[in-house]
């Protein structure tokens, strides 16, 4: 049986197409610079931590070698220079106090904190390389602490404004004599 075909024709349905995939393509857009903007900032998370986790075990090696401050911050200087994503705004270089249990405290009043060029924010050193317990079964505790920022990139995010955060290592100096 031969197929009969109606005269009347279907009606044109372009517009509708070009209509949805205007109201789609700006919101997958917006999505993937999103998630961009996400991994660019994950991305910088862990190039600071890395770059802190470096800094800390130059210091345990190091000890109490006098510029001991200047390898640590030539370290995190070296591990954050291959990126332009974030900026460094403090680093800072203390001791630590374990107590009883073993927690670890910093002390507030051993504190060294330079700018990452090296320059050293508050003059004279409070905590200097040279005054750092290496004895073996007794050396101190060393934390460093990168304070940087993250500007967004794609601008979706970007009147949230920027983020200002923290990398955090701590380690046992190791003991220079046995």
């Amino acid at each position: 049986m031969p197929t009969v075909r109606s005269s009347v024709s279907r009606p044109r349905r372009r517009g509708q197409t070009l209509t949805e995939f205007a109201l789609v393509v700006p919101v997958l857009f917006m999505l993937i610079m999103g998630v961009l903007d996400g991994a660019l900032l994950m991305f910088s998370v862990g190039t600071a931590r890395y770059a802190a986790a470096e800094g800390s075990r130059v210091a345990a090696q190091l000890g109490n070698v006098s510029n001991t401050d200047d390898k640590v911050l030539q370290t995190i200087r070296n591990t954050v220079s291959g990126t332009q994503l974030f900026s460094v705004d403090e680093v800072d270089i203390y001791k630590l106090d374990q107590d009883g249990n073993g927690n670890l405290t910093p002390d507030p009043s051993l504190n060294n904190r330079y700018n990452l060029d090296g320059t050293p924010i508050s003059s004279p050193v409070p905590w200097p390389a040279s005054s750092r317990n290496v004895g073996n079964g007794t050396s101190d505790f060393i934390g460093i602490t990168i304070n940087y920022t993250y500007t967004w990139k794609a601008g979706f995010f970007a009147p949230l404004g920027p983020v200002r955060t923290t990398a955090v290592s701590y380690v046992r100096l190791e003991p220079q004599s046995y």
